[in-house]
């Protein structure tokens, strides 16, 4: 499968064997490019092509190194049945050459989870966000932390964990609602311009980036979390939610 970015990044480009052999799907839905494929082959290939700050935003929300798949994540004995692989997927944090791609191929940057990337990031700045979940007394965190390469405010966002209607079910162990990426988009004026997320999990960025209008490139390699996160999208499309 020949991997097209025309429909995103508005340019034909050539791309090798290898890489190609590492991209089992891909779907251009408007102004969303969804990718089912190696994200480190992927940023090997944009160096490669000299993609050079291509994307205005590279918005991501990497592994954090901390084996989420054997945590609870706040289910109790009550709690409805998961319907989504917890997978091994948090095993370990990215390595510094996937730092050094995504900073060569975009020109800013928002990491969910920084603080646990603060050495191979190598983050130094004023702004960030944190997304305040109201949790009301539950165990994990009440907030998280979002580090950013914008020289403006820190904000808090305020915003519950709950998925809403276009969201659907959650569908991936550390699922963020829709929303929360839709604040940061308008929040750092991103609408119409080129976004990308090497992490896509569930999607709900996908969801996002249609009602901003930015143009998103979202790579998951997890087969069964990216057929969700596209049934969910579609879903969403057909009732009107979108």
């Amino acid at each position: 499968m020949i991997l097209d970015l025309n429909g995103i990044i508005g340019k034909d480009f050539s791309i090798d064997k290898e890489v190609d052999t590492k991209i089992e799907e891909q779907r251009y839905i408007k102004n969303v490019q969804f990718v089912l494929g190696d994200n480190m082959a992927l940023l090997r290939w944009m160096k490669e092509e000299v993609m050079m700050g291509f994307f205005h935003l590279g918005i991501v929300d990497p592994p954090y190194g901390i084996e989420v798949g054997n945590m609870k994540l706040g289910a109790t004995a009550k709690s409805k049945e998961r319907n989504y692989d917890m997978g091994d997927w948090d095993a370990s944090v990215p390595s510094k050459e996937y730092w050094d791609l995504l900073k060569y191929v975009c020109r800013n940057l928002i990491v969910w989870g920084g603080n646990y990337f603060t050495k191979e990031f190598d983050w130094s700045g004023r702004c960030f966000d944190v997304w305040d979940k109201k949790n009301n007394g539950m165990s994990f965190a009440d907030a998280e932390l979002a580090l950013t390469t914008f020289d403006k405010s820190a904000r808090i966002i305020p915003k519950s964990r709950t998925l809403n209607d276009k969201d659907g079910e959650k569908r991936h162990p550390t699922h963020k609602p829709s929303y929360l990426y839709e604040y940061l988009h308008l929040q750092h004026n991103i609408r119409d311009l080129k976004v990308l997320d090497t992490h896509g999990g569930s999607l709900s960025h996908a969801i996002a980036s249609y009602r901003t209008g930015a143009k998103l490139l979202i790579i998951e390699k997890n087969e069964s979390y990216y057929k969700s996160g596209i049934k969910a999208f579609e879903d969403s499309s057909k009732a009107g939610l979108l």
